[in-house]
């Protein structure tokens, strides 16, 4: 049974079953954020100064049908998710849901004692049958004394004339309706259909229409009978009345016209050669029209060319993950949150990963053909085969490690009659770039790193590409082709920028060799060594804090409050690398320690600029946590600042004011832009004490005199 916050609910108020009641139990004792989050539920429930929500407007946030249906587990995995988030981040609305899921458990496992009393009197409200009122007294036990004040009630209610009957005071609709009322309204229907019917009787135009219809076959030119085909014309403008036929008497009849016809469009595209003439005789019964069957196809508008032909796709090649540590999660659409990716699985196309730090997930392309790691850090999407490559990854940040097991490269015409494998070319997607990566040995061992852009001008995109891209190769020869057919091959140790360009056979003597003579960390095609050098005090720690039957929004963000800050630390990394900006706004703005608040600027710094529509919906969330004056100062703050924004006065006396802000969220992004700029710090730290801080600003202050009123000059 998942612990979920409706399970834990349930288990609280001692509804589940007892063997459901002890694996929640123990699913308890193992995590401390269900615990602490049982602690949380009873405080609430416990506090007397909690408001209650609002039903309409700003502090609203759920709907009572909305958590009436929840209760009742009504709702679908997404709404479900989105409620029980709302209630994780607002004590109003948890203890809202489980005082509500309290009461309905003691009204519905209680049943409710009514007093003898309570009930007799609400059988003299109104007018019962002397038999029922009797046996309800029997059954209430009421005394003696008692059914004689009640007999008179009951009689007045069963008389009608009497002055006190309880008719008087009920209301027109509740009163019992007389039989002579119900006989008025049965005659009154009666009355209007012999009306109605007399009515068609008297139609001249039927009686001369079934006289029309009476005449011999031989002379229909002069009328039609009533069950003859109304044809519509093309058009509605040129639609022609029915004419007036004449009978022998001389007399002018109407033609009789379908029903049916009318209602009917106008539009109607017919044959030219099913068209009346005047001169021609009119059919009794027109001929059959075969109608098109449903499953004949339609006749396309525009047939593809013959000579199309369907791009051939590579074979599919499986993905299953080889690594038994660590954390790597999937995004699962139904829900719209990230999952924990099971030990042993098997990618499907189109899945989206995420490896948050300090982790690496390692897995196996094919039959042993190729292995690839997720450094810590990662958000990719697995792409399917396309006519040039088998696989495919949508790199949107982080690190992919690829060693090739046993390639070879393809052989040249001279060495056809030699067996040998193939390269395995990968296709790589970033941000809307295609490019190729080709293993060209059998040692080959590279590594493609990804980093979005932050900006620095308010409400300003970085410039293209948005993201920095560069190719690490550690040994081995490895060919990398964009788009557009440049290529070029790297010899490790080598570097290519992928962001800057790629030039046709570049090597490593042409790439720069004497800034990247030291590889990352990162790359190191041994899983277990990796392990090693990854290897933290608080790597086993972090990876409890994850349930592999709870979604990531419902449990990561209590970690966020871990008293230990590298644990904090890292849940707003993982936060950030989901792009759940909910909880990166919360902990901006709520959290304990500096680590976190900087992992939740640069988060939200990257993920704002990468569509506009994220700015509408930062602006919202931000006017949760902050004031008004100080979200939009929060808003302006996280866009950023530039060297020339820093050399005018007006904006830096800005931020300079904001390094003694009240809000801590705004000290601290103020004095991110202040001192990446400057590269000064002037003891200044916006955890520092009132006095220390102001005595901190007016060093700052008196550094922008200095300059002429900016931070910098040229």
């Amino acid at each position: 049974m998942r612990l979920t916050l409706r399970t834990l609910i349930a288990y609280l108020d001692d509804e589940l079953q007892a063997d459901q009641a002890k694996e929640i139990g123990q699913k308890l004792t193992e995590s401390g954020y269900a615990t602490a989050l049982v602690e949380r539920i009873k405080e609430v429930m416990r506090r007397r100064r909690l408001s209650a929500p609002e039903l309409f407007g700003k502090g609203a946030g759920l709907d009572p049908n909305l958590v009436a249906e929840y209760l009742d587990s009504e709702l679908t995995p997404a709404e479900v998710v989105d409620v029980e988030k709302i209630c994780l981040d607002s004590d109003m609305h948890l203890a809202e849901v489980a005082a509500c899921h309290q009461i309905l458990t003691l009204v519905l496992g209680d049943p409710v004692e009514v007093r003898s009393e309570t009930r007799s009197r609400m059988y003299g409200l109104g007018p019962v049958a002397t038999s029922d009122a009797v046996r309800a007294n029997d059954f209430a036990g009421v005394s003696r004394d008692h059914e004689s004040r009640q007999i008179p009630m009951i009689a007045s209610a069963l008389n009608p004339s009497h002055n006190g009957s309880a008719d008087r005071d009920l209301p027109d609709y509740l009163k019992p309706q007389t039989s002579w009322r119900r006989t008025g309204m049965l005659v009154l229907v009666v009355l209007i259909g012999v009306g109605w019917f007399s009515s068609l009787l008297s139609d001249r135009t039927l009686r001369s229409g079934s006289r029309a219809g009476s005449q011999p076959d031989g002379d229909v030119s002069r009328s039609a009978k009533p069950n003859s085909v109304t044809v519509a014309s093309t058009d509605e403008s040129t639609a022609k009345e029915p004419e007036k036929s004449t009978d022998r008497t001389g007399n002018q009849t109407v033609a009789q016209v379908d029903p049916f016809a009318s209602r009917k469009p106008l539009n109607v595209r017919v044959d030219s050669s099913t068209e009346l003439s005047e001169s021609e005789p009119v059919p009794v019964a027109p001929p059959p029209v075969t109608k098109p069957s449903r499953t004949q196809p339609a006749e396309p508008v525009n047939p593809p060319e013959p000579d199309v032909v369907p791009a051939k796709l590579m074979p599919s090649q499986k993905l299953s993950r080889v690594s038994k540590e660590g954390i790597v999660l999937r995004f699962e659409p139904e829900a719209g949150d990230f999952l924990v990716l099971p030990r042993v699985v098997q990618l499907r196309v189109g899945d989206h990963l995420a490896c948050p730090e300090p982790f690496r997930a390692d897995f196996l392309i094919g039959d042993d053909l190729c292995s690839f790691a997720l450094i810590g850090g990662t958000s990719v999407r697995y792409l399917g085969p396309d006519e040039q490559s088998s696989v495919g990854f949508d790199i949107q940040q982080g690190a992919l490690m690829f060693e090739a097991h046993g390639l070879r490269p393809a052989a040249d015409d001279a060495d056809e009659a030699k067996p040998q494998k193939p390269s395995l070319p990968i296709t790589l997607m970033f941000y809307g770039r295609q490019a190729r990566l080709e293993l060209a040995s059998d040692n080959a061992v590279c590594g493609i790193e990804v980093h979005r852009a932050e900006s620095t001008r308010y409400e300003v995109e970085p410039a293209a590409p948005g993201f920095t891209a560069s190719l690490h190769v550690a040994q081995g020869t490895v060919r990398f082709s964009t788009a557009d057919g440049k290529t070029a091959t790297v010899e490790g140790p080598g570097f290519l920028s992928i962001t800057g360009g790629v030039s046709a056979n570049e090597k490593k003597s042409e790439i720069g060799r004497a800034s990247q003579l030291v590889l990352p960390d990162w790359l190191e095609p041994d899983p277990k060594r990796a392990a090693t050098k990854l290897k933290r005090p608080y790597n086993a720690a972090f990876e409890k804090e994850f349930d592999g039957e709870q979604l990531l929004q419902l449990s990561l963000p209590a970690v966020v409050n871990n008293p230990r800050p590298a644990l904090s630390e890292l849940a707003v990394k993982c936060l950030a690398l989901t792009d759940s900006y909910s909880p990166l706004v919360k902990a901006l703005s709520q959290a304990d320690h500096r680590e976190a608040r900087l992992a939740a600027i640069a988060g939200l710094r990257q993920w704002l600029p990468l569509d506009p529509r994220h700015r509408g919906l930062l602006k919202a969330e931000l006017a949760k946590y902050f004031l008004p004056s100080d979200a939009e100062a929060v808003y302006r703050l996280l866009w950023g600042f530039d060297h020339e924004d820093a050399k005018t006065p007006a904006t830096s006396r800005s931020l300079v004011g904001w390094l003694d802000s009240e809000q801590l969220a705004i000290r601290e992004l103020a004095f991110f832009h202040v001192q990446r700029l400057t590269g000064l710090k002037h003891e200044y730290s916006p955890i520092n004490p009132p006095g220390q801080r102001r005595a901190a600003v007016d060093r700052w202050y008196s550094h922008i005199e200095k300059k002429g009123g900016a931070l910098v000059t040229e």
